[in-house]
Parts: C-alpha cells; sequence; structure tokens
C-alpha cells in the first residue's frame, strides 16, 4: 500500500509559520540587543546628536575705590556667530539653483522654496544692518568658508541688538552670551586699572596683576536642541558659574579725579612731552591718586596702543634732581656730621671736582644746613655729603627704596639703578646728593617722603586698601627728630624767598621742594630740555599727604620745578584738603 500524499497546504502553512515565528524571534533578538544590551551605547549616540553642553559665562569681579565706588565693572554682552555650511546656501544663487533642480519640486514647491529663500535672505541683510556690517565685506567671508563650521559675525554686541537678531530667524546663527569690561571713570584711571582684552583676561594695570582674582569661573549646563540648533530644553546643572572677587583699591576716585583734570589743564599749558603724579597717604603708604599723561581711554579699544599706555609713574625712570637734599641732609644730621646752626660755604657758586665742574644758580654765600635746601644750593648739598662716606650715603638711598622693588606688581615696573657703592667716586658722591648719576621711578620718590612726613618711618606701599585695624609695620630709616627738624627746613622751600612759593596752600603749612633736572640724551645731557618736579608734604602739623609731580619738556619758555610742577600741587591740594575736611594747622597747632 502506498502511503498517503501529504496535503500540499498544510506542508506550505507549517512553513509559514516557521518562517513567522523565526522572524518574531529575531525581531525579539533584535530588541533585546537594542533595548539591553546597546542601550547605553545607543543612548550617547543619541544624546550626541541632541544634548549639547553650554558654557555658562561669569562676570569678573568689580574693581572699586577706597570709598566703594566702582572703577570697573562686568556688562552683559553677546556675540554674534554662523555656521558658514548651513548660511552659504541662502547666500549662493548658483547652489540654490543646483540644489532646487535636484528636488524635482512641482511649480508650487518650487515658488515656495524660492520664497523661503528670499525671506532667510532679507532676514540675512536685516542682521547685518543691526549690526551696522556691510554685505559687501560679510558675504565674501561667508562663502570662502562654507565648509567650515563656525564664523565670527560680530562680537560685544548688546543683548536688546541680540534679541532683535534672533527675532529674525537667520539660518546657521547662533548667539554666546559674554560679558564685556566697562570702566565708569574713563581715562581717569585708567593706567592704574589697566583692561582687559577681547576675551576678558586682564592684560594690564590691576586687571592683569589681579586676573585670577577677578576672573569668574565658567559654569556648565546640557541643553537639548533642535535641528536648527536653537535651545529647546535644559537637561541640568553640571557646574554653577561662579563671578569672580572684587577688589578694592587704596585709590580715592574724588582726589585721582582732582588730580587728573589739574594735570591735564597744565599738560595743555605747558605744551609739555608727558607728565606723571602720585599722592600717597602720608602715614599708611597706601596710594591715594596716580596718573600718567598722556591718557587713554580703556573703553575705546582704538586707544588701546603706543606709549599712551605706560603707567609712567611706575615705568619711567628719572634722575630726581634737588628732590633728593632732603636726604642728604637727613641722614648727616642723623649721623651727627653736621648741626642745625652749621654754616656751610658755598662761595664763590661754583666748584671742580674730578674736571667736572659744579654750580649753584647764584653766589649764595654761606648756608645752613636749612638754607640749603630752601636755596636749593648744588655746592652746599655736595660738601654735607663729604662729611660721610660713600657707604653711608648710598645706605640712605638704598635704605628710601631707591634701587628697590616697589612691590605693588604692577606691570612694566622699573627698579631705577644705583651703582653699588664700592664704585663711587668723589664726583658721584658730589652728584648723587644733587639727584645725578642715578635714576629711579616717581612712586619710588614719593615713597622715600614718607621718612621726612612720618617720624622717619618706612611703610610698605600698597594700590589696595588696608585694613585699619591690621597691622602694618614699617622701618625706622633715621629718628623721628631728625625728620621733624628736615619737615620744617622743607617749609621754607614755599615760603617767600624759597625755590616754590607757589606751592603754598592758603591756610596750611606745606614743606616742598623742588627739582629741575637736565635730561639726559646719549653721551651727555640735553641742552635746553628739562623735567620739572616738586615734591610736597601737606599740612605739616599732622601729614596727611604726599604729592610729587614731574613735568617732561615743558616747551612755553618755563621749566623750573617751583614754576611749572609746584602750581599743580597747589591746585589739587586747595581742593582735596576741602573736599576732605582735613583741619588747617593752626587747629593742630592750637591743639
Amino acid at each position: 500500500m502506498q502511503p498517503m500524499n501529504q496535503n500540499p497546504l498544510i506542508k506550505r502553512d507549517s512553513i509559514v509559520l516557521i518562517l513567522i515565528v523565526m522572524l518574531f524571534m529575531a525581531i525579539i533578538a533584535k530588541a533585546f540587543h537594542v533595548q539591553i544590551l546597546q542601550a547605553d551605547f545607543l543612548q550617547d549616540e543619541g544624546n550626541k546628536r541632541q544634548i549639547r553642553t553650554l558654557n555658562i559665562p561669569a562676570p569678573r569681579g568689580d574693581i572699586l575705590d577706597r570709598n566703594g565706588h566702582v572703577l570697573a565693572l562686568s556688562t552683559p554682552i553677546d556675540s554674534i556667530w554662523v555656521d558658514p555650511k548651513t548660511l552659504a546656501f541662502y547666500l549662493d544663487p548658483v547652489a540654490q539653483q543646483t540644489q532646487l533642480l535636484s528636488e524635482k519640486l512641482s511649480e508650487s514647491q518650487l515658488q515656495k522654496r524660492q520664497v523661503t529663500i528670499e525671506q532667510k535672505y532679507q532676514a540675512y541683510q536685516q542682521m547685518l544692518a543691526l549690526l551696522e556690517l556691510s554685505p559687501e565685506s560679510f558675504t565674501p567671508q561667508v562663502l570662502a568658508k562654507r565648509d567650515r563650521r563656525f564664523l565670527y559675525v560680530k562680537r560685544g554686541v548688546l543683548p536688546e541688538i541680540t534679541k532683535q537678531i534672533e527675532a529674525l530667524d537667520v539660518p546657521g546663527l547662533y548667539v554666546q552670551n559674554q560679558y564685556k569690561r566697562y570702566y565708569p571713570t574713563g581715562e581717569v584711571v585708567s593706567h592704574l586699572i589697566g583692561f582687559t582684552n577681547i576675551d576678558d583676561v586682564g592684560i594690564a594695570g590691576i586687571e592683569k596683576t589681579y586676573d585670577d582674582w577677578l576672573s569668574g569661573r565658567e559654569g556648565k549646563k546640557q541643553i537639548v536642541k533642535d535641528r536648527a540648533g536653537r535651545v529647546v530644553a535644559f537637561v541640568k546643572d553640571l557646574q554653577p558659574a561662579k563671578p569672580g572677587k572684587s577688589i578694592h583699591l587704596s585709590i580715592d576716585k574724588d582726589i585721582q579725579f582732582f588730580l587728573f583734570h589739574a594735570m591735564k589743564k597744565s599738560f595743555i599749558q605747558h605744551q609739555a612731552t608727558s607728565m606723571m603724579s602720585v599722592i600717597l597717604d602720608a602715614k599708611t603708604a597706601e596710594v591715594i591718586a596716580m596718573v600718567s599723561l598722556p591718557a587713554f581711554n580703556p573703553n575705546d579699544r582704538s586707544q588701546l596702543q603706543g606709549e599712551r599706555l605706560r603707567n609712567r609713574v611706575v615705568t619711567d625712570v628719572v634722575e630726581p634732581g634737588s628732590s633728593v637734599k632732603p636726604f642728604i641732609i637727613a641722614k648727616a644730621l642723623d649721623l651727627g656730621v653736621i648741626g642745625l646752626e652749621d654754616q656751610i660755604n658755598t662761595s664763590p657758586g661754583s666748584m671742580t671736582i674730578q674736571g667736572q665742574r659744579i654750580s649753584d644758580t647764584r653766589n649764595h654765600g654761606a648756608l645752613t644746613p636749612a638754607e640749603v635746601i630752601q636755596q636749593s644750593s648744588n655746592i652746599g648739598a655736595s660738601k654735607i655729603a663729604f662729611k660721610m662716606t660713600p657707604q653711608q650715603q648710598w645706605q640712605m638711598f638704598h635704605d628710601i627704596g631707591f634701587g628697590q622693588d616697589l612691590g605693588l606688581f604692577l606691570p612694566g615696573e622699573t627698579m631705577g639703578y644705583l651703582r653699588p657703592a664700592n664704585e663711587w667716586q668723589k664726583i658721584d658722591q658730589a652728584s648723587s646728593s644733587f639727584g645725578y648719576g642715578f635714576n629711579i621711578n616717581l612712586m619710588q620718590l614719593a615713597h622715600a617722603y614718607m621718612v621726612i612726613s612720618h617720624q622717619g618711618e618706612l611703610k610698605p606701599l600698597s594700590v589696595i586698601k588696608r585694613n585699619p585695624d591690621t597691622e602694618n609695620p614699617g622701618r625706622q630709616i633715621i629718628s623721628s627728630t631728625v625728620a621733624q627738624q628736615v619737615l620744617g627746613m622743607m617749609e621754607a622751600v614755599v615760603a617767600q624767598g624759597g625755590t616754590a612759593p607757589q606751592a603754598k596752600v592758603d591756610g596750611y603749612r606745606v614743606a616742598g621742594k623742588t627739582g629741575t633736572v637736565h635730561l639726559t640724551k646719549a653721551g651727555g645731557y640735553e641742552a635746553n630740555q628739562y623735567l620739572s618736579l616738586f615734591a610736597g608734604i601737606v599740612p605739616v602739623s599732622n601729614p596727611k599727604y604726599i604729592m610729587v609731580v614731574a613735568v617732561n619738556k615743558p616747551s612755553r619758555g618755563i621749566y623750573y620745578g617751583g614754576k611749572v610742577a609746584a602750581p599743580i600741587f597747589k591746585e589739587v591740594m586747595t581742593d582735596v584738603l576741602r573736599l576732605k575736611n582735613i583741619a588747617p594747622d593752626d587747629v593742630w597747632q592750637g591743639h
């Protein structure tokens, strides 16, 4: 008997069933592989295409004066950039034509597409108009970089402008939120404050010295962006933004303002090449004001170049001239090699040392130490210096900070040069007694006068506001008695018969010293080029301020320190003493 033939339909159904079961098993296996085995990998890959890390900018800390007035702050600002690969299509008619042909659109679809392209191009032009950019200059940049994904359009854009631009929906446009430094006082405090670069990093002045302190720390967020690059959701905070720390300077904005404007007026009046001045607190050695001219406005980046950026008070070295004579006499008195009533014979008004002629403006005859200061006698200063050893004279200059680091850490600080005492000859001892043969910066000179103003003690300088409750020890350089005696001698300089009566401030006792310095050139000194100096302390009964001012190359025929620099001292201190309600000397004398 032959076996029964299988039903072909049953056999086919079985095969189909098996295939369906196998298909479902394959699907289940794939799902297991995707959902379980590759879940983390695929999630990461998806995130890479949607989730981005967004940097959140942090503002720099404010820079404040000693009274809390803002000298530098960070304001919100934006940077606009585009993806050239996306934007270039809307700027290139040839590329548009090629792509539209390849898409094989219907007539109506083609018209809609062309309208969209035209709208995007108009939005692009409106963006450029808002940013005050020319299509003729910017469009070629986009087309030239069409294979790249990043091109800055403009940096430093105000937020209100950014909002208008974002509303235009320009293809491939992105906004980066940032901060920009703003300086409310402009050029008035520019040299000390300095400035930041376009990336908000300090590159001059306090901004550079304390960049780590002032800089903020960027925050980070995870965000989701759509295909157009717009942020559609925040995922989580990764790191909060941390603003920079503020800093209180020792500067007094009001005093700085008085000093700047008095100097600028004199700068124009005397047609000087440059000017510099500094005011110190006579008791704490804090820098109260500091000005260099010509100045610059740190808010205007076109001015951030050239010699005007130099903070001349600490960067430029000068021979201090007769302004050092009080220190020579102070050291001699402190050593006991001269007395207050000693007579120094300066006749006939000149002398020759090692072939070099030294002279006074006239024959002053016999002078006391006080009269040597009052008349600014080079002969008198030299003869007093000869009563000391070169080492003793050098030691005085060294002790008051000449040739020493200022300790302010401001960019460009110079130490000057003071030749070692063992290299001095007799002519060096004489010339240095009236401020020639070595150089210092103006801050060093102002700091040295603290020895005279503060009972012979020299405290360290500071541009940071000091805590009055914190001990600020100094070094005793000369006795307090000698310091007081020399301070009294310097009063005669601003009295009638002295070299700077134009420095007198009504109602106050002023101690001062002038200097009129021949400027150097290669191989010697320039015949008719001068640096005019004046250093003053006020009020004498209870010194509050030390001010030193220097005018480089006054060119209106007047060049003596008492005629050019001393009037600036008077103008500034008249305003400052009134503003700060400093008691006149007769109050202290009566007290």
